[in-house]
C-alpha cells in the first residue's frame, strides 16, 4: 500500500482510501476503480434506452405535410 499527497490539504494519505481522513475531500488516487458489474449495468441500461427510443420513434404517428 502506497501513499500519496491529498490534493486539498497536502497531507500524506493511503492510495486506497475514498476520502482524505484529514480534510474529508474525495481522493482522486483510488486504485479500486468501478464497482463490480457497474459497467455491464450501464451498457444494459443504455441499450434498453436506445431500443425504447427506437420503438417509440416508429410507433408514434407521423404528421404528413400536405
Amino acid at each position: 500500500m502506497g501513499q500519496v499527497k491529498c490534493l486539498y490539504c497536502g497531507r500524506r494519505i493511503p492510495d486506497d482510501v475514498a476520502v482524505c481522513p484529514h480534510c474529508g475531500a474525495v481522493s482522486h488516487f483510488q486504485k479500486k476503480g468501478y464497482r463490480a458489474g457497474a459497467r455491464r449495468r450501464y451498457i444494459l441500461l443504455f441499450t434498453i434506452l436506445v431500443l425504447l427510443c427506437t420503438f417509440f420513434a416508429f410507433w408514434l404517428p407521423r404528421v404528413i405535410p400536405s
